[in-house]
């Protein structure tokens, strides 16, 4: 369903705009093909590093603060291509962007490859006030699971149509149909083995992403806080095991926290 992302971006549709944020130094993004071989535009954020010529921004973004950069940038609210990798906070970012009323035609973003379709999960909301006190240290507490963001994405009406072990890509279900767009199944996403690619979280505490809960994401008088506060918390438990020596595979279970 590659081809399905190249005909909806690449394909002279929309007004070629883009936003991405957790960029980097701006060589590995999603967007560095559409702004160098096909003359898109749009801002990169990273909360480490500026480029003026790309144009990049040296940015910190939170769940609080990322409606305000999007207006601070004049991003259009039906953008083109919005591209999300926070290393931690994803689920809570996507949700205040989409509630905030914008609705790319593509969507993006980074999800947690270390746990398959059955886990529907997401770190803990960083405090507020605190968020630089919290940042990816290289092990698996990090953003959310596939499910967890397919699900929330569902209910501002997008599906998935391809991943790999890093991002999922999402369009719009009314814009695909429009378009005559075959929609894959959302079973299909992201498989049913996980890659057991970090260790090193057992016993973190992480919120598990319910349906019921989840019906109150389009609430725009819910603060972010509140609305990941309603989610229950649960610990993880994880252990490595070899596979016949060939690779490092693991045994993860989840528990309600008493």
């Amino acid at each position: 369903m590659f081809s399905m992302f190249i005909h909806v971006t690449v394909g002279g549709h929309g007004t070629k705009e883009y936003f991405e944020f957790g960029s980097e130094n701006g060589m590995e993004v999603n967007t560095r093909i559409l702004r160098e071989l096909y003359g898109w535009h749009g801002h990169l954020l990273d909360g480490g590093n500026e480029d003026a010529s790309i144009p990049l921004h040296k940015e910190w973004f939170t769940p609080s603060n990322i409606v305000s950069l999007l207006q601070k940038y004049k991003v259009h609210k039906k953008l083109d291509v919005l591209s999300i990798d926070a290393d931690y906070d994803d689920f809570y970012i996507m949700r205040e962007i989409l509630v905030a009323g914008y609705k790319p035609r593509v969507l993006i973003t980074e999800y947690n490859c270390n746990f398959s379709s059955e886990w529907s999960v997401s770190t803990v909301a960083k405090p507020v006030g605190q968020e630089h006190e919290f940042r990816w240290n290289g092990n698996c507490y990090f953003g959310a699971s596939a499910t967890a963001l397919i699900k929330i994405a569902a209910v501002f009406n997008y599906t998935p149509v391809w991943a790999n072990y890093v991002n999922l890509i999402f369009v719009r279900i009314d814009q695909a149909t429009e378009m005559g767009m075959l929609i894959p199944a959302v079973e299909n996403y992201p498989g049913p083995e996980h890659r057991a690619l970090h260790f090193g979280c057992s016993m973190t505490t992480w919120k598990r992403i319910d349906d019921s809960h989840l019906s109150k994401a389009t609430d725009t008088t819910l603060s972010h806080v509140d609305f990941a506060s309603g989610f229950a918390d649960i610990k993880l438990t994880e252990r490595k095991y070899e596979n016949l020596g060939k690779s490092t595979r693991a045994w993860r279970v989840f528990s309600e926290v008493k």
